[in-house]
């Protein structure tokens, strides 16, 4: 029923039996109608949005005219002033990332991922030597062998010693950290 509601399938009545047929063509040229509708009733849709569009616009630049007199004036220097102030923000903006490199906790969080990380790769180094010791006591492998499949070289195991000093903005004095 609904297909003969959208026109799509024709209905007919022959005696007490009710007939529906479609030919190719019908179907066709009703789908290309209702695509035309849906298209025409976009277009009456943008045109409005266009009308609100252009009225906003034109609101907007009612207060940008070019005037004579003062009041042009006053809207250069006014345009000159926020440039200035934009220039002043980016300016100050690059000052402070410059400043955060000194900032005490940016150098404290820095510490504390340092140790961190300091921690993993020792215990890193830990685990690499236990892998060491198990092929050389449990497998009977060389010292040499061992070293030669784990990738071990003879700078692998350094230890490094961190210290920081750490200035204190309260006190005149810097602290040693290890």
């Amino acid at each position: 029923q609904s297909l003969v509601d959208d026109g799509i399938v024709e209905k007919g009545k022959i005696g007490g039996s009710n007939f529906f047929w479609s030919f190719p063509a019908k179907k066709k040229d009703r789908m290309l109608q209702l695509q035309h509708e849906q298209c025409l009733e976009e277009i009456e849709e943008l045109k409005g949005k266009l009308v609100e569009a252009e009225a906003r616009l034109a609101d907007a630049k009612r207060g940008r005219e070019d005037e004579e007199g003062e009041e042009a004036g006053q809207r250069q220097k006014k345009l000159q002033r926020l440039a200035e102030l934009d220039k002043e923000i980016k300016s100050a903006e690059t000052e402070l990332e410059k400043l955060k490199e000194n900032d005490p906790q940016v150098l404290a969080d820095l510490q504390k991922e340092l140790r961190l990380v300091s921690e993993a790769a020792n215990r890193w180094t830990d685990n690499i030597f236990s892998c060491k010791s198990y092929l050389v006591k449990k497998r009977g492998m060389s010292s040499k062998e061992a070293c030669k499949i784990l990738g071990i070289t003879a700078s692998f195991d350094c230890e490094y010693t961190h210290q920081f000093y750490v200035w204190h903005p309260l006190s005149v004095s810097h602290t040693l950290i290890n």
